[in-house]
């Protein structure tokens, strides 16, 4: 497509419809302009920043016309952290732009009978915040003391955070204690600028259930004074009751944790719950960010299942096996994958510690145990999917046209790439439910279980 606009250009726009990373989506001349703060309904004055073939990126200059369910942002630091992108939207309006977000992606991804896909309400929550039990946050000293922030949105200048809205009360407390505690023992703070100073995050991850936290401290070095000022740290704040570190000394990297977690003092795990299933969790352990709606997805994949007492379960992309071991006591058998050896001995251990005897966990490739599955005759009645952003791999897709599995359910956190799953399976299933649940209010993402049955 010819290019319409250029960078500079000042436009006047109708917003049509909100994109999946929450920014307000118009149209020139046909070209597609990306406009963050901007909501459907809108009228806005925009100054294009970005200009491609096919579409743009524009900054609001002035509101012409706002949207009835405009509000003001709780959080002071709204607009300037990248944390959340839809605080200036009515929650009840969150919940409907989500579940059009993903009518959207069966708009565009799914060529077949789309009249005949109904998307549910999104599943919202009563309270939309303070709902995360972990925060991974870079640190910074001030001048005066040791502080803690959010990077900006597309960029790596840190917005200093006193409290974070969206976090657990017990996790926000834990950090301005932690912060505190360090700030008194004068301790050695990373300086990107100069690449130098000792420590770059704190990683604190809780649970109110339990009132328990883990402090995870990522280091440029082995740096003893600091190491020994966080020992016993577990002695020093109420909370935490588990202390580890890990050493990252690359500028560059994305990932907060990339070595080997080394553990301090207090207990090696912390104990969490979820619904009636008892967990202990290690910084390595992967966890939902959100307990509460995590139930809410579990009742509703026990829901989409109608298990009898009589069927065998396979979960895929099990991770520590949380969600099979939630459907354990309604089923005959449950089996469990991952190539993760972490997830699958986490996933064992927890099994062991609720006493779950019906369910086996494997290690390893997926298809090659579903090719043994086949073999021994034993393939699933129910076959539960949650798999990381990019989708299904299309070797599993293509095999499970083949075999006939009687009910998947589909747990995704990214609607376009579940579409297309779904659009590649289709000649084989039928889907008959389409459900939306917010795990992150006040943000962009949405979680969607979708359940399909053999034609």
């Amino acid at each position: 497509m010819e290019q319409q606009v250029r960078i500079g250009d000042k436009i006047l726009l109708t917003i049509k419809r909100m994109g999946i990373n929450g920014e307000g989506i118009g149209y020139y001349k046909r070209q597609a302009v990306f406009v963050n703060g901007a909501l459907p309904q809108e009228e806005v004055e925009v100054e294009i920043t970005k200009a491609l073939n096919g579409y743009a990126y524009g900054e609001v200059t002035k509101f012409k016309k706002t949207s009835p369910d405009r509000i003001t942002p709780r959080c002071p630091y709204y607009g300037k952290c990248g944390g959340c992108q839809l605080q200036h939207l009515k929650y009840e309006s969150q919940l409907i732009q989500k579940q059009e977000m993903v009518m959207e992606a069966f708009d565009r991804y799914f060529d077949g009978e789309k009249e005949e896909i109904l998307v549910s309400e999104t599943i919202g929550m009563d309270n939309p915040w303070c709902y995360r039990n972990k925060t991974q946050l870079p640190v910074r000293h001030d001048g005066e003391k040791v502080v803690c922030g959010m990077y900006a949105l597309n960029s790596n200048k840190l917005v200093y955070i006193d409290k974070c809205l969206i976090e657990e009360e017990l996790i926000s407390k834990t950090m301005k204690e932690v912060l505190d505690y360090l700030t008194k023992a004068n301790i050695s703070v990373y300086n990107p600028r100069f690449r130098e100073g000792s420590l770059r995050y704190v990683v604190l991850r809780g649970f109110k259930e339990t009132k328990e936290v883990q402090a995870t401290f990522v280091l440029t070095r082995e740096d003893k004074k600091l190491i020994n000022v966080i020992t016993n740290l577990d002695k020093k704040v109420d909370a935490i009751k588990s202390v580890y570190y890990s050493i990252n000394n690359d500028p560059k990297s994305i990932e907060i944790i990339t070595e080997k977690c080394f553990f301090l003092s207090g207990k090696e795990k912390i104990s969490g719950k979820l619904g009636k299933l008892d967990f202990e969790i290690s910084p390595s352990s992967f966890f939902q960010l959100n307990t509460t709606q995590m139930v809410k997805l579990y009742d509703e994949v026990k829901r989409f299942a109608s298990l009898t007492g009589r069927e065998t379960v396979l979960d895929l992309y099990c991770g520590i096996g949380s969600i099979g071991m939630y459907l354990a006591d309604s089923c005959k058998k449950v089996y469990g994958v991952d190539n993760n050896p972490s997830n699958i001995n986490n996933a064992k251990e927890f099994a062991k510690l609720n006493k779950i005897d019906n369910i086996e966990f494997y290690c390893g490739n997926i298809m090659t145990f579903l090719e043994r599955l086949a073999k021994e005759g034993a393939l699933p009645d129910v076959l539960i999917m949650d798999p990381p952003r990019r989708g299904v791999e299309l070797t599993i897709l293509n095999y499970l046209q083949k075999a006939k599995i009687k009910k998947i359910i589909y747990v995704s956190c990214n609607p376009s790439t579940l579409v297309k799953n779904i659009n590649h399976l289709q000649k084989a299933y039928k889907v008959t439910n389409v459900e939306p649940l917010d795990m992150f209010p006040e943000t962009a993402n949405i979680e969607v279980l979708t359940k399909l049955v053999r034609k």
